[in-house]
């Protein structure tokens, strides 16, 4: 069964908070945020895991959400990020 144009629109939102924060030079505790491809992938694949899905069936066709919703959206994903940024800092794969 081909599913066709589903896609979860919370990954391209983690990716967006995951490059900001790495633009930003910002440390956790101390340690700037690791660029490495291991490292991203980890940070987006926690961050994700932590988050509940949002499907599409096309995400440039998306039911619009009102402001306050998009907001909360938006919040979670970056709290979700930082708290996946800070988990891979502490315990790298390297």
């Amino acid at each position: 069964m081909a599913i066709g144009n589903l896609e979860n629109l919370q990954e391209d939102e983690v990716l967006r908070v995951i490059r900001e924060i790495v633009e930003s030079g910002e440390e956790f505790g101390g340690v700037p945020v690791c660029t490495c491809h291991e490292c991203l992938i980890d940070i987006a694949a926690i961050a994700l895991n932590t988050l509940p899905p949002h499907y599409v069936a096309d995400k440039y066709y998306k039911f619009p959400d009102s402001p306050t919703k998009e907001k909360q959206r938006n919040e979670q994903v970056t709290q979700a990020v930082r708290m996946a940024i800070k988990r891979v800092v502490d315990h790298p794969h390297h």
